[in-house]
């Protein structure tokens, strides 16, 4: 089925299975996965209410909250969690529009500000969640790895916030308290510590990705443009020792996947 633009007005508390197909991310058995969890569980009312749909890891769960939403049954606590991104948003954008000292550009587009505050909340969740990994793993070469790329997280997060002129938030945002959920859910040991981060880690290089495909003013773009390297870097890494350590498992036939 061909996909169609993505709508963030779809609610996954009421689409159809067409509907939902048309989000980037869910074909015909990941939209029946979702109906069926609505049907015997009743309304998703927070995001990591989606993370336990089968086949929804951190990667997928953010296209989700890019191409729908969950309507009214997200209640007060999405609500409220929507309220202060918008509110950081604004506050980090009075700060983006007053040049600083050091003359770093002026980031009047409000939708290439947002993919900026994006990138800081993302950084920050990140970060959250190569802690979690790192407690996880009894290797000492990937933990030593691990925290070289949390280091790079929280520098990024710093760095894009002082090109703001604003300050790092205090708390994390809805999707990176899911992110630090599904790597806590995941990540039992090396392997799955590894793949719980390399899902992590492509939900960020995406987000970088897209970034740069805004109206950004030089100094800015050459700063995302750089942390999106170290990105791509960290996936490099880990996908290699996935591969050399043995730990990729193979796919399941989908016949045996629905007999199970």
């Amino acid at each position: 089925m061909a996909k169609g633009p993505r709508d963030a007005q779809i609610d996954l508390n009421k689409a159809t299975a067409e509907e939902l197909e048309a989000i980037e991310g869910i074909d015909g058995e990941r939209a029946r996965l979702i109906m069926e969890h609505r049907s015997e569980r009743g309304t998703f009312r927070s995001w990591e209410d989606v993370l336990s749909v089968p086949g929804i890891d951190g990667v997928l769960l953010g296209k989700l909250q890019r191409g729908s939403s969950l309507g009214a049954a997200a209640g007060s606590s999405a609500e409220g969690a929507g309220a202060a991104a918008t509110e950081g948003a604004k506050t980090a954008a009075g700060a983006a529009r007053t040049p600083s000292a050091a003359g770093e550009g002026d980031i009047g587009d409000m939708a290439a500000l947002e993919q900026i505050v994006g990138l800081i909340l993302l950084d920050m969740a990140a970060a959250e969640a190569y802690r979690v990994a790192i407690g996880a793993c009894k290797t000492p070469e990937i933990r030593r790895q691990l925290e070289t790329f949390r280091g790079d997280h929280e520098r990024h997060a710093r760095d894009l916030s002082d090109a703001l002129g604003a300050s790092l938030p205090e708390q994390r945002d809805e999707r990176g308290q899911c992110i630090q959920r599904y790597t806590e859910l995941s990540a039992r040991e090396d392997r799955t510590a590894l793949v719980a981060m390399r899902g992590n880690e492509e939900l960020t290089n995406d987000a970088y990705a897209s970034a740069l495909a805004s109206d950004l003013p030089d100094d800015v773009r050459r700063m995302v443009e750089a942390n999106w390297q170290d990105e791509r870097r960290h996936i490099r890494w880990i996908n290699e020792e996935i591969r050399t350590r043995g730990w990729e498992l193979p796919e399941v036939p989908s016949t045996l996947a629905e007999a199970a």
